[in-house]
Formats: C-alpha cells, sequence, structure tokens
C-alpha cells in the first residue's frame, strides 16, 4: 500500500503548476460536470457545504459565492496555502482524506472533484461522508473514468477509425500520471466504486458520463474532427449519492 504521506508530498511538489492549470471554473473537467453538479447540489444558501480534496480553493470559492456556509479539507499544505490567500472568508482544513474527516462535523452537502481517485484508501472516508450528512443531505463526487480514462488512444486504425484499446479495466492498479508535474492514480473498476459506496451506507441516485470537452472553451462549430470524435469517449464520471437510510421507505 502506498504510504498516503508520499502521495501529500507530491501534491505540495506540484501545487503551483497544479494551481496554474486548473485555473477554476473555464476547467474543461468542471464545465463537463457543471450542469450535473448543481442540478444535484440544488440551492445551497444558507447549507453548510464540504469541499472534499478542495484544491487551492476555487470551486470552494464558487459555492460560497452561492450562499453556503464552506468548509474546505485537503492533504496538501501547499494548496490550501495558496487557498487560504486567495479565497480569506472560507475555512480550509489540513487533514489527511485517508484517515477520512477530521471531525464531528455535519454537512447539508459534500462535493469532491476530480479527488477520490487520488486516495488510495476510501474507507474511512466513505463512512465518515456518510455518517456526516445531515437529513436531506447530498454527496456529489467526480473522479476520472475508469473505464477509458489513461486507455490508450488509437489514432486511424487498419479501417481509418479512432478510438480508445480499454486494456486491463478490472485490475486495481498505481498508475503514474504525468500531469501537473507528477502524481499517483488509484484505478479501481466503476462496480467498486458502486460496491464501497453502498458498503458505507451510500445509496447512488445519478450517474453522469459527459462528453470530453477540449481544453479551450469553444464552440461547438469550431471543433475539429479529433474533438467532435474525442467528445464520444468520456474521460470522467460524477455520482450523486444520499445517506442509506434516507433512501429507505417508511415502515408500517
Amino acid at each position: 500500500m502506498t504510504n498516503s504521506s508520499d502521495d501529500l508530498r507530491l501534491w505540495d511538489a506540484v501545487a503551483d503548476n497544479y494551481a496554474a492549470t486548473v485555473p477554476g471554473p473555464a476547467d474543461s473537467f468542471y464545465r463537463r460536470i457543471h450542469g450535473f453538479l448543481w442540478s444535484r447540489l440544488g440551492s445551497i444558501a444558507d447549507l453548510d457545504v464540504l469541499d472534499l480534496g478542495c484544491g487551492h480553493g476555487w470551486l470552494a470559492e464558487q459555492m460560497r459565492q452561492a450562499g453556503a456556509r464552506v468548509t474546505g479539507i485537503d492533504g496538501s499544505e501547499a494548496l490550501l496555502a495558496a487557498a487560504r490567500t486567495r479565497y480569506p472568508e472560507i475555512d480550509f482544513q489540513h487533514h489527511d482524506l485517508t484517515l477520512g474527516l477530521p471531525g464531528p462535523g455535519r454537512y447539508d452537502r459534500v462535493v469532491a472533484h476530480m479527488v477520490l481517485m487520488d486516495i488510495p484508501v476510501l474507507d474511512q472516508l466513505l463512512t465518515d461522508v456518510a455518517a456526516a450528512l445531515r437529513d436531506g443531505g447530498v454527496f456529489v463526487f467526480s473522479i476520472l473514468h475508469p473505464a477509458f480514462f489513461s486507455q490508450n488512444i488509437v489514432d486511424e486504425g487498419p479501417c481509418g477509425e479512432r478510438y480508445r484499446k480499454v486494456t486491463g479495466y478490472l485490475e486495481h492498479e498505481t498508475r503514474w500520471i504525468e500531469s501537473f508535474g507528477g502524481h499517483r492514480h488509484y484505478h479501481r473498476p466503476l462496480s467498486w466504486y458502486a460496491e464501497q459506496l453502498t458498503a458505507h451506507g451510500l445509496v447512488i441516485t445519478g450517474i453522469h458520463e459527459p462528453p470530453s470537452l477540449p481544453h479551450n472553451d469553444i464552440p461547438v462549430s469550431e471543433w475539429t474532427d479529433y474533438q467532435k470524435w474525442f467528445s464520444t469517449v468520456p474521460t470522467m464520471l460524477a455520482m450523486s449519492c444520499i445517506p442509506a437510510n434516507q433512501a429507505m421507505p417508511p415502515r408500517g
């Protein structure tokens, strides 16, 4: 098992590059799930919201501007330093997420955008998220798509087609990702996520597989043929969940 402290050291080392590369709402991954995310969050004015794996804080700020009382938690001190400088009105806390949540806080919404696949152990975290949600609470998260992300692109195959060559999908793997300067990615199949959510007291209420978008926000009419094909294979997905006790029908 990879030591989480080593993962956090890597994130501290690439924090400046990550913050510069992921500019906030203009980021293509956020643009892909914007509609799904906010439809599941609903109105968050006067609600308590946890941004889990908040990084340099830009999404926490989006939710604060929507009227929420936001707490951000991350394991990288360097990313949190950037978040605190940019968004001083938000409560940012340092904590290793492999250990779960840092305290007994209660929340109306919990959001984890593009973070769970970078955490080596999720058992305690999922248990704590389910316990931390109030009645009516919702957990929304996004991850890199287990089936298609990092699978090789075959461009102009034998019959002139393009496709992603999916191999080794069911095996759990630790993969090295060069993005932002290098970090570890923990590959698990989609069924594993579904089983773990259920085992830790959560019920899936929605799954979203958005089209992959170009890095720059340009009109569809200006997409190249490659970008049009690229959009047909999702490289991320999002899920919404509620605590299992909210999904049970009343007795009697």
